[in-house]
């Protein structure tokens, strides 16, 4: 078997930098001492939904995932990836065969990692009755959409355990982001000898608790605390820095501050924990805010399903209306980019072509009278729906603004109505909305893991139930180019979503946090995830 270009483009770079960085080391001054004992203590902004990586489907607990679990390969901040659970992998030349060697790793309680632990894990999120809303993350891989849909049985999925270290996936078609794909938590196996003898292993710590990451779960004190610490049968335990990793519960934004002020916490805001809206303008004179651009997106979404918003001119008109610049100056304060497209453009090589204008008032307002008249409805309608949102003080505010907006440019009433999260993610997983405001946070590092949630009806993460089959069409031909032509069609594709509005971007994000002095090496991947295992604390770290 050849190697794939991409491949050996990889391995180059995976060398050269293995080079650099020891080249690099031998340069360097010696690092400043650290303390001798490395607790680390950070904030959650609510409890992680699952520990479980097939389950995850929200921001928290893919943190607690990349925390406890790992995958073939790692995303790391620089954009690159590198092998991990795998030593080595080779891609055929037509770019349809992936086979991973893996390394010589042990689960926490001793088992080896093998390639049938994973090849269980990643069909057990194919099984139709398996509840996992990334399932479609596998449909690259063949036969993995028509197992989930029950058309075909498991043994006929591209995935192969050739012997207990070799793993072999075979695709439906070229995915030239494959190697990214698979480095986000979902494709982390889990124990699949603790997983059928105690299939509720996932719910709490204990000696059940299995996980191949660079730290273990030693305690979950639910909605109240999480400790890890430091994974001594991982493979690479030099790499893991702190002994422990103390994670609080706190989801009062001023008190989280205020416990960061009196040193109780060592790292606050994005993607944890957020600072609080009314905090940042004196945060930001004093000059301590850091920020770091991600591929995450604040937006409202439509369900294109339930009238009014079933006509396309009432979504534009709504979409229109809003003043975003107005919302990332005066509400959430981080120089945000106002979203006039659907993919952040960290995404595309920081690309930021505007689709539509913002605050385009005359433009909204005369796509309202018009969707109105086709509908045979007065504004009155609108005062039925509630916009539903995630309680935060920043959601709230975004809001509060939105619906203002609308009431100043369209003359129309919007109720709010703020629900806990998971509520929240349950209503919009049902469809059982009309509107209401979302995020997103890119799961892998491309811009076809924000266009492909919109390519079908079922997918889970399709919450405007929105499908056209032009839209399908181009994505599908993105697989068989590479460079500047798939870029060209991708664009296509997200004029075509754009032009429909299933959902209306607001901003993309800018991830503003705070650190202690004495943390050092705070490193922050593409999709918005801290590489906890790098965090490391300088001798002025006061003992508690």
């Amino acid at each position: 078997m050849k190697l794939f270009s991409k491949s050996a483009l990889h391995c180059a770079l995976v060398a050269s930098c293995a080079l650099s960085l020891a080249a690099a080391s031998c340069q360097k001054k010696a690092p400043p001492p650290v303390s001798k004992i490395q607790n680390v203590h950070l904030n959650l902004k609510s409890e992680p939904p699952t520990l479980d990586p097939r389950k995850g489907g929200d921001v928290i607990s893919s943190h607690m995932h990349f925390l406890l679990f790992e995958g073939l390969v790692r995303l790391n901040p620089d954009n690159s990836i590198t092998p991990a659970q795998a030593k080595s992998f080779e891609i055929s030349e037509d770019g349809m065969l992936y086979t991973f060697t893996l390394r010589d790793s042990r689960w926490s309680n001793g088992d080896p990692v093998t390639a049938y632990d994973f090849e269980k894990s990643w069909k057990d999120i194919l099984d139709p009755s398996f509840p996992s809303v990334n399932a479609h993350l596998l449909y690259p891989i063949k036969n993995a959409e028509a197992a989930k849909k029950g058309r075909v049985p498991l043994s006929e999925v591209g995935i192969v355990s050739r012997d207990a270290k070799t793993f072999v996936v075979t695709l439906e078609k070229p995915t030239p982001y494959f190697l990214d794909l698979i480095s986000f938590c979902v494709f982390f196996p889990v124990n699949s000898r603790i997983d059928k003898e105690t299939p509720d292993w996932a719910y709490n710590a204990g000696e059940h608790f299995v996980s191949n990451g660079p730290f273990v779960l030693k305690e979950w004190k639910h909605n109240n605390e999480i400790v890890a610490a430091r994974n001594s049968s991982y493979w690479d335990t030099s790499r893991v820095r702190p002994d422990s990793i103390h994670f609080s519960m706190i989801d009062n934004e001023m008190t989280a501050l205020q416990m960061f002020e009196s040193g109780k916490l060592d790292m606050i805001g994005e993607p944890l924990s957020p600072l609080p809206l009314d905090a940042l303008p004196s945060l930001k004179k004093k000059g301590v805010i850091q920020k770091n651009p991600v591929a995450g997106t604040t937006m409202i979404t439509f369900n294109v399903d339930k009238a009014p918003f079933n006509n396309v001119k009432v979504r534009k008109a709504f979409a229109y209306a809003i003043d975003r610049s107005s919302i990332v100056n005066n509400i959430t304060q981080m120089d945000e980019l106002a979203a006039c497209n659907a993919v952040p453009p960290v995404l595309k090589n920081n690309r930021n072509h505007a689709f539509f204008k913002d605050a385009d008032a005359s433009y909204a307002r005369a796509l309202l009278e018009e969707g109105m008249k086709e509908l045979g409805i007065t504004k009155d309608v609108f005062k039925e729906f509630s916009y539903y949102y995630s309680t935060s003080d920043i959601n709230h505010k975004v809001a509060q603004a939105i619906q203002q907006q609308w009431q100043n440019v369209l003359g129309v009433q919007i109720k709010l109505e703020n629900l806990d999260h998971k509520i929240l993610m349950d209503k919009l997983t049902k469809r059982d909305y009309a509107l209401a405001q979302s995020l997103w946070v890119a799961q892998y590092n491309d811009q076809m893991n924000i266009l492909e949630r919109f390519k079908y009806k079922t997918n889970a993460k399709n919450y405007a139930n929105w499908e056209n089959p032009e839209y399908i069409q181009l994505l599908e031909d993105s697989f068989y180019v590479n460079g500047t032509q798939r870029a060209e069609i991708l664009e296509k594709a997200e004029g075509i979503f754009l032009s429909e509005m299933p959902i209306c971007p607001i901003y993309h994000w800018e991830m503003a946090y705070m650190i202690q002095p004495h943390l050092n090496d705070v490193g922050i991947t593409p999709i918005g995830d801290v590489v906890f295992e790098n965090l490391i604390l300088n001798v002025r770290k006061p003992v508690r």
